[in-house]
């Protein structure tokens, strides 16, 4: 059996999004260009997403940024309408089923947990895969099937900007089902990926919050 030829099959139907938009505010500067370990935040989240997918997009908002990593861009079609319209960008972009999509601010992804994450999406055909943790389901770590852009579409259009806003918005208007929505929390995963899978979704919204984890890095390494 050619189990890399598998891989490459499996990562082929598979389009990683990061979604690296927002003002970060909070943060006082683009947490996207921020360092952590002697790699930009944003280049943490390609780096998890690379793995597993056989395509990356970049959703950075209404005006094009990060241009000089080489990765495709997709645009919001209109200013401040928040993480809701790069999803839906990022939907129109893709060329595959399945997007998995990320934030930009959450250097602890690993690709297994990705991986983990779309295996059951796929085998449980969700049209919304979430990561699940203590502090709740993450849109922002998520797998999401394009069978869903209707929905996104309609919830837009009825000037929501959340993440999940669609998840039981307004129906489209060709009728389509609502999509089905999953969370897999992270006591479900095999018993070597859970560790990994609690850590995934935390993200960096402040200084303290960078402060904080890079406090951790440095104790584990010493």
């Amino acid at each position: 059996m050619d189990t890399g030829r598998e891989e490459h099959g499996a990562r082929a139907e598979r389009t990683g999004l990061v979604l690296c938009g927002g003002r970060s505010r909070r943060m006082g500067r683009d947490k996207a260009l921020i360092e952590l370990d002697g790699r930009r935040l944003l280049e943490h989240a390609l780096a998890a997403l690379e793995p597993v997918c056989g395509a990356l997009l970049l959703a950075c908002g209404a005006t094009p940024r990060y241009g000089e990593l080489g990765i495709p861009l997709v645009l919001d079609g209109e200013a401040d309408r928040g993480p809701l319209s790069g999803l839906c960008a990022g939907l129109e972009a893709a060329r595959t089923e399945w997007v998995i999509a990320v934030g930009c601010d959450m250097p602890e992804l690993s690709p297994q947990v990705l991986e983990e994450l779309v295996r059951h999406a796929q085998e449980h055909a969700w049209d919304v895969t979430m990561l699940g943790t203590e502090k709740g389901s993450e849109p922002l770590c998520a797998v999401y099937r394009r069978t869903c852009l209707p929905a996104v579409r309609a919830a837009l259009a009825g000037g929501a900007t959340r993440l999940t806003a669609f998840h039981d918005g307004p129906l489209a208007p060709s009728g389509e089902a609502r999509p089905r929505v999953a969370v897999l929390p992270s006591e479900k995963f095999p018993p070597a990926l859970r560790a990994s899978a609690r850590h995934a979704a935390r993200n960096l919204n402040t200084p303290s919050d960078l402060e904080a984890l890079g406090a951790e890095r440095s104790a584990r390494a010493s």
